[in-house]
């Protein structure tokens, strides 16, 4: 995951903040993760983003990983990217 978010930055140098928008894939609800550059790899706010094991990744809400922290890799999973926007 890490490598993958490394390379949505290298293509976009100039952005300093990513937003990813998708459905969190427990609740469907829009979820927006900003993911920003720190000095010890990336920062995430507005939700948490897993890898699958099919190399895609699931979303979830704050509120949904709150009540459950553990993901369901038979729930739909996106590709890297087929969302994101760059700011």
């Amino acid at each position: 995951m890490i490598e993958i978010l490394r390379k949505l930055f290298e293509a976009n140098p100039e952005k300093s903040t990513i937003k990813l928008k998708d459905k969190c894939s427990d609740c469907g609800c829009e979820t927006t993760l900003e993911i920003t550059t720190t000095s010890g790899g990336f920062g995430l706010q507005g939700g948490v983003l897993f890898k699958s094991s099919t190399d895609k990744y699931i979303v979830k809400c704050p509120d949904c990983i709150e009540a459950n922290p553990k993901i369901d890799e038979i729930k739909k999973t996106n590709s890297i990217g087929r969302k994101s926007e760059q700011e």
